[in-house]
């Protein structure tokens, strides 16, 4: 039975677009619709607007168009706001303490001013310390008056125990939330990577007290971020993949520190899916002969993977669910979970989780008892 194509046609007016902002002036009414709701959904309206600008074709779409995109400007704005003065607040209140914050994601990009975070909603602040660290920023970000979310004891000794990170924290008078790191993935996942590597390697910014990934690091943990967890926005974090590709692969020997950086973490699996699914999707110009060198699954496997990353990717219709989608949405569920832990202290964690929610159902006031 053959799969259903990787991109509909609503989702392919707006990767056309966002690609080649030209292809705008010869959209209809309905597909400046489609557009804009499919944007909203993946976040990804903002780098739209930042195309269209760069471009200079801002001034050429539909008034309703333009709004929509200047109101995520707005917040885009805010938000990268809001996390260069939560750094700045981090940075204050930690003052010497014998080690780099290594920025995360959306922070890295903002500070280190990388093509990613041209238009990208910055909603929390992520870094990575040594976890022979990660107490001493902890007592001194509470000390300042950040405060960890209020969480029973089993999940307290999840993040403590078994994740990459302490629990969130959030400041008393601010809403950016700050989630501390000391590797990339869980404790308890399949993969190991070096985590001292990644701390090690970082690349210095201005203010030598913040440092992001290298290169080939940041790749790879984008990598690892969209295709072995459960990304909220995969299509706006491919996007994140094909700009960082863009931009460090100008200089040839990026593509071997690359795949060497994903060996070395164990992580040549989920880059081999960013590369090809950027280079399927996005275009994006990854050379065949580092991909032939990535580690690629069966044959199976791998048409298999194709349909559930390229169902994922762009996401439901705007008439519902459909059952393929369905399908897929819980085959990587399953599979997002397999990776993140061994299968006993899975079965665990679900049903610890499985009684939490039922117990809640129980709580619930009934409507009749409510009347």
């Amino acid at each position: 039975m053959p799969h259903p194509p990787l991109v509909a046609p609503p989702h392919k007016y707006l990767i056309d677009a966002l690609l080649d902002p030209s292809v705008v002036l010869r959209f209809s009414l309905r597909q400046w619709n489609d557009v804009l709701a499919i944007g909203f959904r993946h976040w990804l309206l903002g780098r739209l607007g930042a195309a269209l600008e760069q471009a200079g074709l801002q001034h050429r779409i539909p008034e309703k168009a333009r709004e929509r995109i200047d109101a995520a400007a707005i917040a885009i704005d805010s938000s990268r706001t809001a996390v260069g003065y939560e750094v700045n607040r981090v940075l204050r209140a930690l003052g010497p303490i014998g080690t780099p914050l290594v920025l995360l994601k959306g922070a890295a990009y903002l500070m280190a001013d990388l093509p990613p975070a041209r238009g990208r909603f910055i909603g929390d602040l992520d870094f990575m310390v040594p976890r022979s660290h990660i107490m001493e920023v902890e007592g001194k970000l509470c000390a300042r008056g950040w405060l960890a979310s209020e969480l029973s004891a089993y999940d307290q000794r999840y993040y403590r125990e078994w994740t990459h990170e302490i629990p969130p924290l959030r400041h008393g008078d601010r809403e950016t939330p700050v989630d501390v790191h000391h590797t990339i993935v869980p404790l308890t996942a399949r993969y190991r990577p070096d985590a001292a590597a990644l701390i090690r390697d970082a690349v210095p910014l201005a203010d030598r007290r913040l440092s992001v990934l290298s290169p080939a690091d940041m790749v790879v943990h984008s990598a690892v971020h969209l295709f072995n967890e459960a990304s909220e926005k995969p299509l706006r974090d491919l996007f994140d993949v094909h700009d960082l590709l863009c931009h460090f692969g100008m200089r040839n020997e990026f593509w071997d520190e690359l795949l060497e950086r994903a060996r070395l973490h164990g992580l040549s699996r989920p880059l081999y899916y960013a590369l090809r699914q950027a280079s399927q999707l996005l275009a994006t110009p990854v050379p065949p002969a580092v991909l032939s060198r990535a580690d690629a699954p069966g044959e199976r496997t791998g048409a298999l993977m194709d349909w559930l990353f390229g169902v994922r990717m762009v996401g439901e219709p705007a008439s519902g669910t459909t059952l393929a989608g369905a399908c897929a949405r819980t085959a990587l569920t399953v599979r997002f979970h397999w990776l993140r832990m061994p299968p006993g202290m899975l079965l665990r964690h679900l049903s610890v989780k499985s009684g939490v929610r039922i117990a809640e159902m129980f709580k619930r006031p009934r409507a009749d008892d409510a009347a």
